[in-house]
């Protein structure tokens, strides 16, 4: 294990840089290749959410992603409005709703999937054995990172 304090601060903010330009160049990546049109930002948190837990109320997305509800439901009524999301009567209280992905959206993510798949199996045949070795045995470490906001 690294000792803190053997990390330098130039460290850490060369891989924050680094970590954001991936998940910018993903999420631009994945929608580019696959034919998808660009989204802002807020509708692809929210579209993650909610593929992350299916069924969420506007309240319950909003505090997983530490937005306001007032900005969760404008953001959901635009995915809706598109055909991405859909709002089901809560079973349990005929007042409120839960919010669940279509079928288009399902689709759209197996089809950014893909598109990311192919790209990784691209780049994989560009690397060393060595390096693609290392960036595979990355995976759960970059998982870890990707859990961050989670586990401050």
């Amino acid at each position: 294990m690294v000792n803190p304090r053997d990390v330098s601060d130039s460290d850490v903010d060369s891989l924050a840089r680094t970590s954001r330009s991936l998940v910018w160049a993903l999420r631009r990546f994945g929608e580019r290749e696959a034919g998808l049109s660009a989204m802002p930002n807020s509708e692809i948190e929210v579209l993650r959410a909610v593929a992350e837990r299916p069924g969420s109320s506007i309240s319950e997305i909003a505090r997983a992603l530490d937005l306001q509800n007032s900005n969760v439901s404008t953001t959901v009524s635009r995915l809706v409005d598109r055909g991405l999301l859909e709002r089901r009567a809560d079973p349990n209280d005929g007042r409120s709703h839960r919010i669940h992905q279509t079928d288009l959206a399902r689709r759209n993510n197996a089809l950014i999937d893909a598109t990311w798949a192919r790209g990784i199996r691209d780049l994989l045949t560009t690397l060393s054995p060595e390096e693609a070795h290392t960036l595979i045995e990355a995976a759960p470490l970059l998982a870890r990172l990707g859990s961050m906001p989670k586990n401050y």
